[in-house]
Order: C-alpha cells, then sequence, then structure tokens
C-alpha cells in the first residue's frame, strides 16, 4: 500500500512539471508603423482562443502563452491592420503596426466639422484618398479627379495642361443657374478656380458630396455639391524636410501624318506674295497667320473658298513661306512641378509648411 502511494504522488509531480514546462513568458511592444509611437489598447491574443491580454500605456504586453510548436498571436486594434505573428521559440515580440486605409475611408467629415461614420449620414460621399490620385505631375487636382468620382462630370475645356476644368456634381438647379460645386479646405471656403493652385503632393484626401441632402447641412451654397480637400498634417517624431521635383510630356500622337496642305489656292502677285483684293501685300504674323486673305473668284467673301473654280494648286515657294499649323496643334507640352514640405507634431499641435511651383 505504501509503495502505491508513493508511485501515485511521483506520477503527479510529474504531471505538474510537465503542465508548467508547457506555458512561458511572452514580453513585448507595439508601436506604429507611421512614427513609432506605442499603441496602448492592442488586444494580443492567441489565436484559436479567448485567452489573451491587452498592452499598456506604453504599447508593452506581458503573457504567458503555451509551448507548443505553432503558437501564434494575434494582433488587432481600431484604425491599424490586424496582424498574425508566429512566436517560435522567441521570448520578446515586437510588433509595427500600420494604419488600415480602408477602415479610416469609411469615416468623413460633415459640415459640422464632426467625422461620421459613412452608415450613419443621409447623404451620398465619396472619398478619394492620396494613394488613390494618379501619382504623376498633373497639373492641378481638378484634372487628377477626373474619373476618380462615379456620378461627377469633370471634363477639360480645353485639354491643355494646367487648364482649369468644369465640375458638375447635380447639375444646374442653383437660383443663379450656376453649376460650380462648393469648395472648401481644411473647413474653409475658397473660390472655384483656387483649386486650380492646390498642389497634389500636400493632399490627404478629397471628399466629395452628392445629392439633395448636401443643401441641409452646408446651406444654399452646397446645392451643387460640395468638394472637401483636407491636406496632410504633420506627424509625431523628428520634423521630416521633404523635396521632390517631377517633369511629363503631353504630346498628341499624329499616327495619320496630318499636315497643312503643301498647295494653296489664294490670291498672289508674280512674286508669289499673298495680296488682298487692291493687290495690297499681306504680312505673316509671328505664328505663320495671314488677314484678309483673297481668292481670284470671289475676292475676300467668304463664299469664296467655295468656289470650284479657285483650285489648289500654287505651291509654297519663292516669298510664300510654308508654315504647317498642324504641326502646331501636335506639339509637346510640358508640365514641371517642385516642391519642398516641412512637417513635424507634438503632442499638442502639428504643423506642415509647402512651397511650390508648378510650371506649364
Amino acid at each position: 500500500m505504501r509503495k502505491f502511494i508513493c508511485l501515485s504522488m511521483l506520477l503527479l509531480c510529474a504531471l505538474s512539471m510537465t503542465a508548467f514546462a508547457q506555458d512561458r513568458r511572452i514580453i513585448g511592444k507595439v508601436t506604429s508603423a507611421e512614427d513609432g509611437s506605442p499603441l496602448p489598447g492592442v488586444s494580443v491574443v492567441i489565436k484559436g482562443t479567448t485567452k489573451g491580454t491587452s498592452t499598456d500605456a506604453g504599447g508593452i504586453f506581458d503573457m504567458t502563452v503555451p509551448s507548443t510548436k505553432g503558437t501564434v498571436l494575434v494582433f488587432s486594434f481600431v484604425g491599424v491592420t490586424t496582424q498574425e505573428v508566429p512566436i517560435g521559440n522567441q521570448s520578446e515580440v515586437n510588433v509595427s503596426m500600420a494604419s488600415d486605409s480602408r477602415l479610416l475611408t469609411e469615416v468623413v467629415v460633415t459640415g459640422s466639422g464632426v467625422a461620421t461614420s459613412k452608415a450613419k449620414l443621409g447623404i451620398a460621399v465619396e472619398s478619394v484618398s492620396a494613394k488613390d490620385l494618379p501619382q504623376t505631375p498633373t497639373a492641378s487636382i481638378d484634372q487628377a479627379l477626373i474619373g476618380k468620382i462615379p456620378g461627377a462630370q469633370i471634363s477639360s475645356t480645353s485639354g491643355n495642361p494646367g487648364d482649369p476644368v468644369n465640375i458638375l456634381l447635380r447639375g444646374i438647379n442653383s437660383v443663379q443657374g450656376g453649376t460650380k460645386p462648393l469648395i472648401m479646405v481644411d473647413g474653409v471656403q475658397i473660390a472655384s478656380t483656387d483649386i486650380n493652385s492646390l498642389d497634389l503632393s500636400n493632399i490627404d484626401r478629397v471628399e466629395v458630396v452628392q445629392g439633395a441632402a448636401s443643401a441641409s447641412i452646408y446651406g444654399a451654397q452646397g446645392a451643387n455639391g460640395v468638394i472637401q480637400v483636407f491636406t496632410k498634417k504633420g506627424k509625431k517624431g523628428r520634423t521630416a524636410i521633404n523635396f521632390s521635383t517631377s517633369y511629363s510630356a503631353n504630346e498628341f500622337l499624329n499616327t495619320g501624318n496630318v499636315h497643312k496642305a503643301e498647295l494653296h489656292p489664294y490670291l498672289t502677285d508674280a512674286n508669289n506674295n499673298i495680296v488682298d483684293a487692291q493687290g495690297k501685300i499681306l504680312d505673316y504674323t509671328e505664328y505663320g497667320a495671314i488677314s484678309g486673305i483673297s481668292y481670284q473668284y470671289g475676292g475676300a467673301t467668304r463664299y469664296a473658298i467655295q468656289d470650284i473654280r479657285n483650285d489648289a494648286n500654287k505651291a509654297y515657294n519663292a516669298n510664300l513661306k510654308y508654315y504647317d499649323h498642324f504641326k502646331q496643334v501636335f506639339k509637346t507640352g510640358s508640365t514641371t512641378n517642385n516642391n519642398i514640405n516641412v512637417s513635424g507634431a507634438s503632442e499638442k499641435s502639428d504643423f506642415n509648411i509647402a512651397l511650390y511651383k508648378n510650371q506649364v
């Protein structure tokens, strides 16, 4: 009997030691991937269980985990991407967590300046983040928004780099019959033409409010819709200085070799100078244009060019120069952007100073 009791006690001690050996201590720190600051309140749970802990004010966590192979810790927090980290044989696990842009775009700022979830709003709000804007030296932000907002009609007035665009969000429905939406930058209203002066690289996100309910939040000025532009803010840590320069070339593809006709029907003198109906020699402008052109049949009337007797069979030679105006249309356009940015932040404030020059 005594021998049986001794064997039982030895077996119980062995099982206790085995159970104790299955748990080990894990410590670590969770920080932000953006600025390296600690993240308090992050949930740290053993995958497949409800056992876990959360980080303290300094982003530190301390917990015991099983010694079995394949143990994985799940780190989760509001506004950041959830991470699963296998611990292996490590006794210290440090994790850097990045912001989840998919969650951030679901929160918008209304006319009252309060961040609100899209699900709680009764109006249609489209949010375009900086990563969705083209990473090219586009001349202006309004041109960069073309094709980014469902239902909005954003069209260039001329197609030239840097030229303003026409923005139509809801249609012609204001008292004055205008179509321009209300444009605000960080909560401050600006003129619709001033949006061209904003630097695209300094934009954090753009929120566009369409729908009839926008007038109830933004007033009568928001009847045509609202475009809210939010600029980038400074981040905690060392003061950051960034400089960037970019160059782009815009060129029409003249695949059909389109050019000005090599023969002309204009009225000329013996020296092949273009003259008017009175025989006065007409001079070229600096762009190769001539004013007051006449024809042999019909003179300087607008219908003379339709007279079939005015045959285009005269060559450009002698004193008559050949200017290919189509070549001027297909001329390559260029855009140069230079930007310098100084930003930073403390516990109570942040700053972001940017200087830029866009040359078209």
